[in-house]
């Protein structure tokens, strides 16, 4: 399931640019169009950032209140999205 790059980092607290990173290096599934993660055609997969956000945590790079943060966010727009399907 795609979602708008631009429209989920910001909710989950992790920069456009930190997560258009993770895309350019293969750890996150997604596209930037033009190499530009501002831009609103940049897409990640949703539950490649998921993923993503729970190897943050255990590398120990998110620490557990943002971790939780972030995968209630994502799970919303998880649910959000297949209730449009």
């Amino acid at each position: 399931m795609k979602i708008a790059l631009h429209h989920i980092a910001y909710k989950i607290g992790i920069h456009p640019t930190e997560l258009g990173q993770a895309v350019r290096d293969g750890e996150l599934t997604g596209e930037l169009p033009d190499n530009n993660p501002q831009s609103k055609d940049a897409w990640v997969d949703i539950l490649s950032l998921r993923n993503y956000v729970e190897w943050l945590r255990e590398k120990g790079k998110m620490e557990e209140s943002r971790f939780l943060k972030a995968v209630r966010h994502i799970d919303n727009e998880t649910r959000r999205l297949k209730g449009r399907a």
